[in-house]
């Protein structure tokens, strides 16, 4: 429980936030085509979006799921409703995990030594928090 997030995971979930949405976006442009040009659309990012779903299952409970077991889609209106609520739920579970905590600074040892010459207590070394 005590896992926080840094800033560069943090900044690849928005990444990957953004993404879905475009891919969203993407279907719903996608709907209006003609049937060949929508079947390799959903093609595509029925693949993106069950991939998505499988990180996102195992972001929020930490078991890993096969892409293979999820049901894909079969329309591009419901593809794009999909992906965007995909995109609101790893906004709420990246919200839910706390920032990272600036790491302690390690006192070198010399300091320590310094310290006690002049007899002073040392200071506690800083809990690891990593």
């Amino acid at each position: 429980m005590g896992y926080r997030r840094t800033d560069r995971e943090c900044d690849a979930l928005k990444r990957i936030v953004a993404l879905l949405f475009a891919l969203a976006n993407l279907a719903d442009l996608a709907a209006g085509a003609s049937f060949l040009r929508r079947r390799r659309v959903l093609g595509i990012l029925n693949w993106g979006e069950t991939e998505a779903r499988a990180f996102l299952i195992a972001m929020s409970t930490g078991e890993a799921v096969p892409a293979e077991a999820l049901e894909p889609s079969g329309d591009l209106a419901d593809l794009a409703v999909r992906l965007r609520a995909l995109a609101l739920m790893l906004c709420l579970l990246s919200a839910q995990a706390p920032p990272a905590a600036p790491r302690a600074a390690i006192v070198p040892a010399g300091r320590e030594k310094a310290a006690r010459r002049a007899g002073r207590p040392a200071a506690p070394p800083a809990p690891d928090t990593s």
